[in-house]
Formats: C-alpha cells, structure tokens, sequence
C-alpha cells in the first residue's frame, strides 16, 4: 500500500516533542506494508517545516539541518519511494477539489495541493493529523489512514 503523507505526519514521526509523535510512530504497527511516498513537494513542504520550527524556538538549534540530512538520506537509501507527478496536472486537481469542494468544506490552498498530490501519484491513502485536510479527502474520495492524534483542526 502506497500512502501520501502530509507534512504534520513527517514532523509527528520525526519529532518527540510533537504532541503526535507516538500516533505517527504507529503506522508502520498498524500498516506493515506501508510505502510512504516522498515528493519534491515534501521536500519544499517538510524541509521549510523544520526550519520554521527551528526559527520560532520549537525545536533546538540545529535540529533542522540534521531532520533534513536524515530525511535525504533515508531517500537516498530507499526508505521513502520517490513519487514524481507533473505540476500542471496537480495545480488542476487542486482547482477541481476547490471548485467541487470548497463551499461545503474548509481548506487552505496548501492543504488542496496535498490531495491533489495524493490523487495524482496514484497513492492508496493519505496521512495527515489535519482534521480539514481529512475532511477534503475523504469528501474527494480519497481512502484516509487514521491513526490516533491529538490535534485535528
């Protein structure tokens, strides 16, 4: 099973500190199967993450640089299944979940292009502590891994 996660699963997984780290920790436990998919989306998305936790004092000096390391090279070895989708196709899906989607259910920009991504790498499910972007994926059809979390919005 291939499954697209958002960036507040990468920080839950790779982060004690956030208050989802045992819930992210528990995919692997409850999907053994499970593919995460890496993206040149994530690495825009996941990479600025760590260094704005970094920048507000969220986590210690450093640890941005050394989450992206790791993260580089468990791609690089293999960990994360590298997805490549074309860009047009995924700024059109988005503007199609929005125009279907966007009166009856509340979403970010950034958080339609997740399922957008979702949808155009052809993942399984998507994984996210997000409880909007949850709401838009399972509206748009999408199968949503849930695991159990403290934060939803």
């Amino acid at each position: 099973m291939t499954v697209y996660t958002d960036t507040s699963w990468w920080l839950a997984y790779k982060s004690r500190r956030d208050a989802n780290h045992d819930a992210a920790l528990t995919l692997f436990d409850r999907h053994p199967q499970a593919k995460v998919l890496w993206t040149p989306w994530h690495r825009v998305e996941v990479f600025n993450a760590f260094r704005q936790l970094e920048r507000t004092g969220a986590i210690d000096s450093g640890d941005a640089r050394q989450q992206i390391r790791i993260i580089e090279q468990e791609v690089r070895l293999g960990y994360w299944p590298h997805a490549e989708f074309d860009w047009r196709d995924a700024v059109r899906t988005a503007c199609e979940l929005s125009a279907e989607h966007g009166l009856s259910v509340p979403i970010r920009g950034m958080d339609l292009f997740h399922v957008a991504i979702a949808i155009e790498t052809g993942a399984d499910a998507i994984l996210t502590f997000d409880g909007e972007q949850k709401a838009l994926a399972e509206a748009a059809g999408v199968r949503v891994l849930h695991l159990l979390g403290r934060r939803g919005r």
